[in-house]
Formats: structure tokens, sequence, C-alpha cells
């Protein structure tokens, strides 16, 4: 798998392993949002950093060091 496939699968991942309804995120009115979101994770730097983290059975809050979308996803999911 290539970075840009992975970067696609790593967005929907972090949202689901942070508690964010993906449904409800595109559902809401939040297209804009979601594709600034989306657009950040296509640039994404560090995809191995966060491919690894999301492999992991039980996540701590090291996604806030390298997720440029982290604030948001929590936002979403609070």
């Amino acid at each position: 798998m290539n970075l840009v496939e992975q970067r696609a699968l790593n967005m929907p991942r972090m949202m689901r392993r942070l508690g964010v309804d993906i449904e409800a995120a595109y559902g809401t009115g939040l297209g804009l949002v979601m594709a600034r979101a989306a657009r950040r994770c296509s640039l994404c730097r560090t995809v191995e950093t966060c491919t690894g983290w999301l492999a992991r059975p039980s996540a701590d809050d090291a996604h806030r060091d390298f997720c440029p979308n982290a604030e948001l996803f929590e936002r979403m999911a609070g």
C-alpha cells in the first residue's frame, strides 16, 4: 500500500479511535470542515507514525503530537 492510500485509510480509523461518529460528522453540515480535515490528512507528513499508533491495541494521547486533526477530532467526539 502506498502512502496516499494509507493516508486515506488513516483518517476514518483515527476518527473512530477518538470516538467520532463519522456519519454524523459528515451529515451535520460540516462538509467544509471535513473537507479541510481530509486535505490535512492527505498532506500528512507523519503517516507512518499515525499508522503505527493506530495499530496499537490501546491508544494513549500521543496522537496529539503528530496528528494535524487531533484537536478537531477530539472536539467532534466530545
